[in-house]
């Protein structure tokens, strides 16, 4: 798989930006070693794709350590229920309500911006018909088994033909596509 992004189509236009904020943005952009122009592309992106949508399906932000303390308390056939559950009940939706329709790119384009805001890494291998998403997100086991059985469960909804495994701190999820780009 290559890095190379396709170039898309730009277009100039011109904002005023609060110099206290141009200055944050422009330190910001340094320290990550993006120019200003790529830095903010991001920022509108993640806006759009992710910011914009996913409170009005229901994703929540929440403080990473009271997440752990509440997962590390449950059983691990709860945590498969309330994943299976999540998934049958509000898979569809979501994608419809995020990305206008409901299928295998849309979910691993939700996968992808959920892990980017969630500050989670998450590397894409693409090999003939199979996408390998490897994510890694530091929420401990039972964090990766929720994650492995509420993505299996939206995949196998679609009829997709997905393999998965999991560690501490990981998850890999391998999935079959005619369609691969």
């Amino acid at each position: 798989m290559t890095n190379a992004r396709k170039k898309l189509p730009t277009e100039h236009v011109s904002f005023r930006i609060d110099k206290k904020v141009l200055d944050s943005l422009k330190t910001v952009s340094r320290e990550e070693h993006l120019s200003l122009n790529t830095y903010v592309n991001r920022i509108f992106d993640s806006h759009l794709n992710w910011n914009l949508l996913a409170p009005e399906v229901g994703w929540v932000v929440m403080l990473k350590s009271a997440m752990k303390e509440i997962i590390k308390n449950l059983d691990n056939e709860t945590i498969i229920q309330i994943a299976k559950n999540s998934a049958e009940s509000g898979s569809k939706e979501i994608a419809l309500s995020m990305r206008g329709k409901h299928g295998i790119d849309e979910w691993i384009s939700i996968l992808k911006n959920r892990a980017k805001s969630s500050n989670f890494s998450i590397k894409e291998y693409l090999e003939k018909d199979t996408i390998r998403l490897v994510l890694y997100h530091d929420m401990g086991e039972k964090w990766s088994l929720f994650f492995e059985t509420y993505y299996n469960t939206v995949f196998f909804e679609m009829g997709t033909n997905v393999q998965s495994e999991y560690t501490e701190n990981s998850i890999m999820l391998e999935i079959k596509s005619k369609n691969v780009k």
